[in-house]
């Protein structure tokens, strides 16, 4: 976003630059961070809330089901919300609603429980799609840092949300609703650096210049070939994570493992993504997109090779493969979704595809891979499926990397 109060070609001083940048670091990293922790801290408290509410599983499943649902109505909304409000204030209100969903949320009872959670979900889903074009407004010589932030904190998220959200609760003594509650102060964080940046960018509505309107409206978006390569990338890396994270620790249970070790070691998939996704867009970036982008997922495919060969004996091997493939999957996704875009509201459009289908193939891959595990009695078969689908996400890439 450049400046209106300069005069068309002149640079900012460089301290004033930098200060803006790292308030644009500190900002996406939070918002990240918000995207992530509010829905998946739910998970290491759900044995609590289970004996504390009286419900089942089936009922708890919805609080975390419900915002991945209210993502495919908010996908093709949250454009037009940007292009009306501007994409500042209508990232700004998001995260705004996300703070007050979360205290909703805390309110004892079942309605507020469900109010709070489509709340916050409907706000996630909003900022989801809109970050990408927040990015593709800022100079080309930046976006790459700023996707790696970005791409690093969507792993960062969930491995602070696992690993702290158990602690936290035991530290402060406070119930479920309230240690749910203490990871607003993310949520208030990111709210407080998108104002202080928002501050220093122009404000009000986004119907700023843009050549490409007419390419860039959701109706040519979705019938665009490209961008639905770019979506099933995404979709792929979601669909990983997903399905890793819900089914990997049964299948290391399944082989001997205590329960409590293979959570640690599926929470460790997380951690090794971290650094992974902050590298990617900047690789991406510097002309390697051809080598790391279909070649991310195949090592997710030799991790679960080995899986099926070793079991829980390579556990280690297992999640570092699996981490590293996921971080730069996850970095080389939106570094796509970044450089594919021609212009801030375009990219807007092509987030709102690829978050949709990310979305969608996030749900199906656990409920498939349960099936089958199911089904056969055996963890092989579904393993051999994702591997199958990782090794498709590979070719996918060869595609991406060229547009």
């Amino acid at each position: 976003m450049t400046d209106v109060s300069r005069p068309a070609g002149a640079q900012p001083p460089p301290r004033r630059t930098l200060l803006r940048l790292l308030i644009a670091v500190a900002a996406l990293l939070f918002i990240g961070l918000t995207l992530r922790i509010p829905t998946i801290s739910l998970a290491p408290l759900v044995p609590v809330m289970k004996s504390d509410t009286g419900h089942g599983e089936t009922f708890l499943s919805l609080l975390t089901s419900i915002p991945l649902a209210l993502t495919l109505m908010a996908a093709p909304i949250a454009p037009a919300l940007a292009k009306r409000l501007g994409r500042n204030r209508t990232v700004g209100v998001s995260l705004l609603a996300v703070v007050m969903g979360m205290a909703v949320r805390s309110v004892p009872g079942e309605a507020p429980l469900l109010i709070g959670t489509g709340l916050l979900g409907f706000a996630i889903a909003v900022c989801t799609v809109l970050v990408p074009s927040i990015i593709t407004a800022e100079s080309a010589e930046v976006r790459a840092r700023l996707t790696g932030t970005y791409s690093m904190s969507l792993s960062l998220g969930p491995a602070l949300a696992l690993g702290a959200t158990v602690p936290i609760r035991e530290l402060t003594g406070l119930g479920w609703r309230g240690t749910l509650l203490t990871w607003a102060v993310c949520s208030v964080l990111a709210l407080a650096l998108w104002t202080l940046y928002s501050c220093r960018a122009p404000a009000g509505p986004t119907p700023e210049p843009d050549p490409v309107t007419e390419a860039a409206r959701p109706p040519r978006v979705v019938t665009d070939p490209a961008v639905w390569l770019l979506a099933l990338y995404l979709g792929v890396t979601s669909l990983t994570f997903y399905t890793t994270s819900a089914w990997l620790p049964t299948v290391f249970v399944r082989d001997g493992m205590t329960e409590q070790v293979a959570g640690g070691f599926t929470s460790l998939i997380s951690i090794v993504a971290i650094p992974f996704g902050l590298i990617a867009p900047i690789v991406l970036r510097r002309g390697l997109a051809r080598i790391i982008t279909p070649a991310a997922p195949l090592l997710a495919v030799i991790g679960l090779i080995i899986l099926l060969t070793a079991g829980s004996s390579a556990a280690v091997l297992i999640t570092v493969l699996l981490g590293i493939s996921q971080g730069l999957c996850l970095g080389a996704s939106y570094g796509q979704i970044v450089n594919f875009g021609r212009s801030p509201a375009h990219t807007a459009s092509v987030s709102a595809v690829t978050s949709a289908v990310g979305v969608a193939l996030a749900a199906i891959g656990p409920l498939a891979f349960g099936f089958g595990l199911e089904a056969v009695g055996s963890p092989v078969v579904p393993v051999i499926g994702l591997g199958l689908i990782a090794a498709t996400q590979a070719a996918i890439g060869l595609r991406t990397s060229r547009l």
